[in-house]
């Protein structure tokens, strides 16, 4: 699923701040709704709220909401600079999209970043979208409702675009990245600066290694089984689940296990496969299961 976020714009530094991050070159693509020129985008919102008195606050002792921040975080997986089938401009059409059906009588104005993790060095889209505060038909404030309520109500449409658009849904307890899953856990952030690897870092380590040696060095054979064998002797004990679908890795000491697929891509049994140079195509997985049952 993609995920949703938004945050109130309740002071004028912060209305100014988000103007220059919309306006910001980085931006790969722009796009907006009712706004006659995109170049002063914000000044028309703002001429807008003054015209209805939406620069003040509602009632007394209120803080006064400018305009909504929203950002649409597309699943890594999903992204065309990952592989996925989400490229820029169909970024930009599920953002109107959206727009269009939550907020068709509000001034917006929406642009499509690439953004990097710089805790696993991987990139996905995301698109930062502006919304003015005042509804262009009705005259009144934009109000979705109390604080969770509209964040429930969010989730879920943004569940129904995704539906619409074919994409992935969330999964409550489930990695729903794997293009993200090497992303360090806080433990291992931690471990890290206590100066001790990770498991996974461990695991990752020796399994990248010994992958480029067989596939360097090995004959022909069974590369499969000399890797479970070359890495028992490192203290990391691999198995491969019936039919191929999972290869496990356990490290002597700790007992730490985890399915390669949970260490990022070129860890699961096809990319550890195509990584020893094994066949191609989808006997990949039944053929390194076969291998290990040698």
């Amino acid at each position: 699923m993609s995920a949703i976020k938004q945050v109130a714009v309740t002071s004028a530094a912060h209305a100014g701040s988000l103007g220059k991050y919309l306006n910001d070159e980085r931006a790969l693509m722009r796009d907006s709704q009712h706004i006659a020129n995109e170049d002063r985008w914000f000044e028309e919102m703002d001429a807008t709220r003054e015209a209805y008195g939406h620069n003040a606050p509602g009632r007394a002792g209120a803080s006064t909401t400018y305009m909504y921040h929203q950002v649409i975080a597309f699943n890594p997986d999903e992204c065309s600079c990952n592989g996925g089938k989400m490229t820029p401009q169909k970024c930009m059409e599920f953002a109107k999209d959206w727009v269009q059906a939550r907020y068709p009588a509000q001034e917006a104005l929406w642009v499509l970043h690439k953004e990097h993790c710089a805790a696993d060095g991987t990139d996905r889209f995301a698109v930062h979208i502006g919304i003015n505060r005042t509804n262009l038909e009705t005259g009144n404030r934009l109000c979705e409702g109390r604080g969770q309520k509209a964040k429930v109500d969010r989730a879920n449409a943004m569940r129904a675009l995704d539906a619409k658009w074919g994409l992935r849904q969330m999964e409550k307890g489930e990695r729903n990245s794997r293009v993200h899953a090497m992303q360090p856990t806080r433990a291992e952030k931690e471990m890290h600066a206590r100066g001790v690897q990770p498991d996974k870092a461990c695991i990752r380590q020796h399994v990248r290694q010994r992958v480029a040696e067989i596939s360097r060095e090995a004959p022909a054979g069974n590369r499969m089984r000399e890797l479970a064998s070359r890495l028992k002797a490192d203290g990391i004990e691999m198995s491969v689940s019936k039919g191929g679908k999972q290869v496990m890795f356990q490290r002597e000491g700790s007992g730490f296990k985890v399915g390669g697929s949970r260490l990022g891509r070129g860890f699961s049994i096809q990319g550890i496969a195509k990584g020893l140079g094994m066949e191609t195509g989808m006997q990949l997985g039944r053929a390194a299961s076969q291998e290990m049952d040698r």
